[in-house]
């Protein structure tokens, strides 16, 4: 795993006047042209100087950004990103982290996120946006007015890092855990065209679900039995002011959008996980649940079922 290495500059020509005079050349009338044109070259360098900020790209201040040290800003936020060894263009994943979590800290989880890397992808962690000026960063799912339009931010942050990092926007997916696959979900139902595929872990719809989604996309949503912060089944919040959707109702909503037919089939996976899969839906819709007897976290071995899901869903 690598991070995005800083331009290099190159050394200029280290040649001065001193071979001149061994050469013997009267180097007096050159000097005084030289001092003349001082003035005019001045005012040649403050103009360009004013435009290059005038057509400068937006983002050229922190052209440098990248890895877990240097946020790359955009409208709204910033996020980070790695890079994989090698020429691009990359696939990319976008990563959500949950509630309290952050983008760089989320880069530094080697175990969660580095096979991704390892596999060519490039990570793009963004930061959710803080309620309050001291508290936690997390995600707009239930689309409050109040607070951040976290589905445009994250449409920009993906284009801005396929821009910035040349990389494939079209098979760009998005993932997240807990709060951050709350807004995976919200993603997905939403602007279902937005990323190739979705794949949420420990995390579901805010109640009242919706009726339908805007369009179906893939779906692969990973889920503990034993969960106890998001539990499959739903849960009341704040004396009922908050409620999360019950996964299986949201699925259900999610076939119905897709128009997915016939029942579900059996993926082998490993020991301790139960897949489920529906894949004869309309147009790129397919849906594939995975549990494990677990609680609330991103299991051992998920990255490589993800990346087996995305790559037997292209978008091409």
């Amino acid at each position: 795993m690598s991070y995005l290495d800083p331009a290099q500059g190159r050394r200029g020509d280290a040649s001065g006047g001193g071979a001149a005079r061994r050469r013997g050349v009267d180097l007096s009338g050159w000097l005084r042209v030289r001092l003349r044109a001082c003035g005019l070259v001045r005012h040649i360098a403050a103009a360009l100087a004013v435009a290059l900020v005038q057509f400068a790209p937006a983002h050229a201040a922190d052209a440098r950004c990248g890895g877990v040290a240097a946020a790359c800003d955009v409208p709204g936020g910033s996020y980070y990103v790695l890079l994989p060894d090698g020429p691009g263009p990359h696939p990319a994943l976008l990563f959500l982290h949950g509630h309290g979590g952050s983008g760089d800290v989320a880069l530094r989880n080697r175990a969660r996120l580095g096979p991704f890397v390892d596999a060519g992808w490039a990570v793009i962690a963004p930061d959710g946006a803080r309620w309050r000026t001291d508290g936690p960063r997390s995600w707009n799912a239930m689309l409050n007015p109040a607070g951040r339009d976290d589905v445009a931010f994250l449409h920009a942050v993906a284009d801005d890092a396929a821009a910035r990092f040349g990389l494939l926007r079209a098979a760009m997916t998005a993932t997240g855990f807990s709060a951050g696959g709350m807004m995976v979900w919200r993603l997905a139902c939403d602007t279902p065209e937005a990323f190739a595929a979705y794949a949420p872990v420990a995390g579901t719809l805010w109640a009242p679900l919706p009726d339908h989604c805007a369009g179906p996309a893939p779906m692969f949503h990973m889920h503990g039995t034993t969960d106890k912060v998001v539990p499959m089944e739903g849960r009341s919040m704040m004396d009922g002011r908050l409620v999360q959707g019950n996964l299986i109702d949201a699925l259900g909503m999610l076939r119905r959008t897709m128009g997915c037919v016939g029942a579900a089939t059996a993926p082998r996976e490993p020991e301790g996980w139960r897949a489920e899969a529906w894949t004869a839906c309309t147009g790129r819709g397919a849906i594939t649940l995975v549990t494990h007897g677990g609680g609330h976290s991103v299991p051992p071995g998920w990255a490589n079922a993800a990346l087996a899901f995305f790559a037997a869903h292209p978008r091409g």
